[in-house]
């Protein structure tokens, strides 16, 4: 039996992402759980949207409920702030909190507290807390809220001015050097013994909304796998964490930020065949691990997707086959529209093939489903019909069914004869359940 992982918070990109890689294991289940309403809806089987926010005094009694209720063994923090809390209170909590020590948890949520953990390392910035600690050719400064993530509250500062008022705000800021170089971020993984066993660097080629949207493996490791060494020594982590690095103006390697948590694109380390959540609670339940990270390079890149949840149910669906299932004139099997069908299969839903195959490409249609890798029986019915019938004088909607056509002419027909949904294959990415 499976078991049961809460994801909290799911509602943010990290956390759809270590819900989507944990969806097809054999031994853990997701539950994507938040305090509000958010897209995990849409890419998990359980989805929990009404837990207290953290630092509301009911959270952590109204987490054990939900715990019992759902016999969840795990929890993945997503969130900076939802790692201190979780870690801070794990004696209270009953299940197991796959993050580092709550000292690390805290530590690595205030970058103050960070920069003095590893002060000394030649890869930590220079850090201003006095005006007369900036001389004329320090400008710029950079300026960060002391438990933002990403690019959260930062400011270029240009000269002293700008410095005092940081410096006399109420908000708590960290001033820094400058750094005006390449971005990185490396993931890395430790084990309970303590031991590194992946680490992966990569190059931040492109940032949205303080998420990597492009990323790419580096060349030569070495420089990296040297400060994360240091970093190490001094700071207690396990399972999977990250570290975020920017060149300064001379080139070199400097400390932005270190997190408990999975970082936006971690993903990328995906790629080398390492599925970074699996590994975490593998660990977390007491089991040796290894890694096996395959040997190239990688470029990964984000955008938006959509997502849809409609607001009708059917349990049969009539399908056309050429330019439908097929494509490329005939020459190759449409994939997406295979893969949707097959979905409708492990639901149960009958599937019936309109087809005027013979009459409109001159070859049988097994012959051709055959050549192209077509299986007869992934279709509860093959209707064959010539030029002189109409498909949807053999649409029954005795069951609630849709129809699935690249034909414009013939959805219209069906849509005005029977009155039920009808789709072109291009919108086939509106039907497919991401769950």
């Amino acid at each position: 039996m499976k078991r049961n992982v809460l994801v909290f918070s799911a509602a943010q990109y990290p956390g759809i992402q270590v819900c989507r890689w944990l969806h097809d294991s054999m031994l853990f289940h997701p539950i994507a759980a938040a305090s509000f309403s958010n897209h995990s809806r849409f890419i998990a089987e359980d989805y929990i949207d009404n837990l207290p926010f953290v630092l509301e005094t009911s959270f952590v009694d109204t987490l054990n409920v939900i715990i019992k209720e759902r016999k969840i063994e795990f929890i993945i923090p997503t969130d900076d702030t939802i790692a201190v809390v979780l870690t801070e209170n794990m004696a209270k909590i009953k299940a197991q909190i796959v993050c580092s020590p709550y000292e690390t948890a805290k530590l690595c949520r205030y970058k103050s507290l960070t920069y003095e953990a590893l002060r000394g390392l030649s890869f930590v910035p220079k850090v201003y807390t006095q005006l007369n600690d900036a001389q004329y050719n320090d400008f710029p400064l950079f300026a960060k809220l002391d438990n933002s993530q990403g690019s959260q509250g930062t400011k270029k500062i240009e000269n002293r001015d700008e410095m005092k008022n940081i410096l006399e705000s109420d908000k708590k800021m960290v001033l820094c050097e400058y750094l005006p170089g390449e971005e990185y971020t490396v993931d890395c993984f430790t084990n309970r013994n303590g031991a590194l066993l992946f680490m992966n660097p990569r190059r931040r080629v492109r940032i949205q909304y303080g998420v990597s949207v492009r990323a790419e493996s580096v060349d030569d490791p070495t420089e990296f796998i040297d400060i994360i060494q240091q970093i190490k020594e001094r700071i207690t982590f396990r399972g999977y964490w990250f570290v975020q690095l920017k060149r300064d103006k001379n080139g070199n390697l400097k400390l932005m930020e270190l997190c408990t948590r999975f970082s936006g694109t971690f993903a990328h380390s995906q790629g080398y065949g390492v599925n970074l959540p699996v590994l975490a609670l593998c660990d977390f339940a007491g089991m040796d691990v290894s890694v096996i990270k395959n040997n190239y390079k990688i470029i990964s890149d984000k955008s938006f997707i959509d997502r849809y949840q409609l607001d009708f149910e059917y349990s049969r669906i009539y399908v056309d086959y050429d330019d439908t299932i097929t494509s490329c004139g005939g020459d190759a099997v449409h994939a997406p529209m295979m893969a949707y069908l097959y979905q409708c299969k492990n639901k149960g839903y009958e599937i019936i093939l309109l087809t005027r195959h013979f009459y409109s490409k001159g070859s049988k249609l097994l012959d051709d489903m055959k050549r192209l890798a077509i299986p007869s029986y992934l279709f509860d019915q093959i209707i064959e019909l010539s030029w002189d019938q109409e498909k949807y004088q053999v649409v029954n909607t005795e069951k609630l069914s849709i129809f699935i056509d690249n034909s414009f002419t013939e959805r219209k027909k069906v849509a005005e004869r029977h009155k039920i949904p009808v789709f072109d294959v291009a919108h086939i990415e509106c039907l497919f359940d991401w769950r």
